[in-house]
């Protein structure tokens, strides 16, 4: 008789290959009543795992990396571990990962007990958040501190890695909730920052995650579910510009009236300006699952495609290619986690069961990164999944792989797959300016690209071979840039027949 592990593989796999996508599952060093896993990705491409566990007096925090070219998870360090943690399905640890090394991480702790009500043991009302930094790879973490002094209610935070080194968190926040009338409300701050909270939004729903994509050219948008005074709680989006935020607006109009929070955020993925996000909405008993995609970094999204073909749940999580594909995922009503490649022109492929119901039930909320993008060939681009299962090991990880094969059969009819050399860095136009104050540099002046550069003059490092557009100032051409150690680099140069 089979083994469920093996009745688990063996179903996983046979759905998968139906649509040309392997998932497999890989092991992690969690141990085995870990839950609350969470993925990030850092600029270089190393993955990190985060995920809680219980350990004697209290809880632990916990991670793994893997490189872009290892092919297993490292073994587990701690991060931080105290008692009367606040430990939750739906709000968990998470992390997000720099250069050179550097990560910040949050999790939750209850709020102690007020001194007026005495000491009668247990904790007190809500909980707040304590972040821990490191700038070695996780070899040495700073102590804990507050995410903020200004609140003592602290939910559901985001991270982001800014391109200059700085990171933004933003959260639900409780702090004018003991006043009648008052609701949940959004908050956002650079941690380090001397500056005090800034309000993004006063309504929001009570226990929705909320997300975060960092664009290359510093700005930031957040996406989350909103509240209106008659409880229509449809997806909201709002930008940081880098130094202030701008009004939120919706995302979309699903009307979806529910005078409870339904636990389900939404979930962002951008490569340069192009941004991807996935939501969970019921909207007249009818619950569904939605993708939209915006080209210049959220200031506007096309009208929404529906993902689901049986009855979800929510609980969704994307990733984004840089070939335009988006991989959309969600758990169904019975506990299976499908997967949704959308291809560029908007057109969504079958859904795939990654990881099947039964043994491996999902519970909680399965998070993705892309730990391998396409790059020109026959390279399989790979995704890595986290979810807590319902049965030991509770922290599951799998590897899955999308062969680029599959992907150009399916869009053999579609003329929105990019070349190889597209893959790399962002497309940009403009007009060379002279040489940069530092060696190996030129001014370019660049037209905007969204989310990518902002219109203007910007120093950018060039290779020694394009060294001679020093020389050629008032040359109009398009090119490539990528980024290149907090800055950009040129890659790819053609000047244009000046009129």
């Amino acid at each position: 008789m089979r083994s469920s592990a093996a009745l688990f593989l063996f179903a996983l796999l046979a759905c998968a290959m139906r649509a040309g996508i392997t998932a497999e599952p890989m092991p992690n060093p969690a141990g085995p009543r870990a839950s609350g896993g969470s993925l990030a990705a850092s600029p270089e491409g190393t993955a990190w795992l985060t995920w809680i566990e219980p350990v004697t007096g209290g809880h632990a925090l916990r991670f793994a990396t893997r490189g872009p070219t290892e092919q297993s998870w490292s073994e587990a360090r701690t991060i931080a571990q105290g008692a009367d943690w606040f430990v939750n399905w739906a709000d968990f640890p998470a992390l997000t990962a720099g250069e050179d090394g550097r990560a910040t991480a949050v999790w939750f702790v209850n709020n102690p007990v007020p001194a007026a009500a005495g000491a009668h043991g247990g904790h007190g009302h809500g909980y707040h958040a304590r972040i821990s930094r490191t700038a070695d790879g996780g070899r040495t973490w700073s102590p804990p501190e507050r995410l903020t002094r200004e609140s003592e209610s602290v939910e559901f935070v985001s991270l982001a890695t800014l391109p200059d080194g700085r990171v933004l968190a933003a959260w639900l926040d409780g702090r004018g909730k003991h006043r009648p009338g008052e609701a949940q409300r959004l908050y956002a701050r650079i941690l380090g920052d001397s500056a005090a909270d800034t309000l993004v939004d006063p309504s929001v729903c009570d226990c929705c995650q909320t997300t975060l994509a960092a664009f290359p050219d510093g700005s930031v948008l957040v996406a989350y579910r909103g509240r209106t005074p008659d409880e229509i709680r449809d997806i909201r989006v709002a930008r940081f510009d880098g130094k202030k935020w701008e009004t939120p607006r919706p995302l979309g109009t699903d009307g979806w009236k529910i005078s409870a929070c339904p636990v389900n955020g939404p979930q962002l993925a951008n490569i340069g300006g192009q941004t991807g996000v996935v939501w969970f909405t019921a909207t007249d008993g009818d619950p569904r699952v939605l993708a939209s995609f915006s080209t210049d970094a959220g200031g506007s999204f096309v009208a929404p495609l529906r993902l689901d073909e049986i009855k979800p749940s929510g609980r969704v999580a994307t990733a984004l290619l840089r070939n335009g594909s988006l991989l959309a995922t969600w758990v169904d009503a019975d506990g299976a986690i499908r997967l949704r490649r959308v291809n560029p022109d908007f057109a969504a492929g079958d859904a795939v069961v990654i990881s099947a119901a039964g043994n491996a039930r999902a519970r909680g909320f399965p998070r993705t990164v892309v730990a391998r993008d396409y790059a020109g060939g026959k390279t399989a681009a790979e995704m890595l999944v986290v979810f807590t299962a319902e049965t030991a090991p509770t922290l599951r990880t799998l590897r899955v792989r999308i062969p680029e094969g599959q992907l150009l059969e399916d869009e053999k009819n579609c003329e929105c797959a990019p070349p190889a050399e597209d893959l790399l860095g962002y497309s940009v136009r403009g007009v060379t300016e002279g040489a940069g104050a530092r060696a190996g540099t030129v001014k370019l002046r660049l037209s905007a690209l969204p989310g990518v550069v902002r219109e203007g003059s910007h120093e950018i490092a060039v290779q020694p071979a394009l060294a001679e557009l020093a020389a050629q100032p008032g040359q109009a051409f398009i090119g490539r840039i990528e980024r290149d150690r907090g800055g950009w680099r040129l890659i790819a140069y053609k000047p244009l027949t000046r009129p």
